[in-house]
């Protein structure tokens, strides 16, 4: 047994999943089905005992001899803790962050978490004027598994200091930056360069490339609810026990699902966020182009 040696730590709703399912493929790399254990992060409010994983069945996930072993774990991005929580598990660890325009991120993951049910208000400028209650403890939906979801814009604004924590500690050669508009451009580029970043066979081919986790919707409420409750208590019984997914969700999740584009944020909204995160997105900038 080995651990894990690439950590993909967001952020969400930033091309994790095709990276992770495209990566996963690899001869030399290894993945658990399991792609968000968040074994880390131990500063992020956890509810409904969700990812509740001890340090030997966090390991019992990884049984491979594989070069690289991952796991992409994408709220360690808006963790305080999770980047010297890592370094003290795996020092020698090599660091994936995948980043988005901000604002688009923000309305996508608040997108993401009314599907799953994290998330119970379906009209997002609502949603962002209950974060400072959230912040408090208040108004948090029953059925959440990390209370920070919800904390869309103080998400936002920790990442330049958390994307420099992990440079800090890891440093900046150790640590690769993609951006989804890149995926979208010319992902066979950005997967080469990401296996020459980890050192293995280049010259694995990938036949098409597609894009992975679109934009959903629900069918049914009450499905999604009840996919919520019981994915809560299945998620850690398949990674203690069975450390595979448990198919049943996973058909009736697939049958709920919809997948289109969402309506457009509302223009001034768009301006307020925009003019909100423009020196998040400075500084981020800033820290990516710094040399190595």
């Amino acid at each position: 047994m080995k651990n894990p040696n690439l950590f993909i730590v967001g952020a969400p709703k930033s091309g994790t999943t095709f990276l992770y399912h495209y990566l996963k493929q690899h001869p030399e790399i290894y993945f658990p089905d399991f792609k968000e254990p968040h074994f880390f992060g131990h500063d992020l409010i956890r509810k409904n005992d969700a990812y509740n994983l001890s340090l030997n069945e966090y390991q019992n996930l990884f049984e491979t001899d594989k070069k690289i072993i991952g796991e992409a774990s994408t709220f360690y991005l808006f963790s305080k803790t999770a980047s010297k929580e890592i370094y003290n598990f795996n020092p020698q660890a090599k660091i994936i962050i995948m980043l988005r325009d901000l604002v688009d991120l923000t309305y996508s993951m608040h997108s993401q978490f009314v599907f799953s049910g994290d998330e119970v208000i379906e009209n997002f400028s609502k949603a962002l004027e209950l974060e400072n209650s959230r912040l408090n403890g208040d108004k948090i939906p029953s059925q959440t598994t990390v209370v920070n979801k919800l904390f869309y814009t103080s998400n936002i604004l920790s990442l330049p200091d958390n994307i420099q924590s992990y440079i800090n500690f890891f440093g900046r050669e150790n640590i690769k930056f993609i951006y989804l508009d890149d995926i979208k451009k010319n992902p066979r580029k950005v997967y080469s360069e990401t296996l020459e970043f980890l050192n293995v066979d280049i010259n694995f081919e990938i036949s098409d490339f597609k894009i992975i986790n679109k934009n959903k919707t629900y069918k049914s409420k009450i499905i999604r609810d009840f996919i919520k409750k019981y994915s809560i208590f299945l998620g850690n019984l398949r990674s203690k026990i069975f450390r595979k997914p448990l198919g049943f969700i996973r058909i009736l999740e697939s049958m709920n699902k919809s997948e289109n584009k969402r309506d457009l944020m509302p223009e001034n909204l768009r301006k307020k966020l925009i003019n909100q995160f423009s020196d998040v997105d400075f500084k981020i900038k800033k820290i990516i182009n710094t040399k190595l």
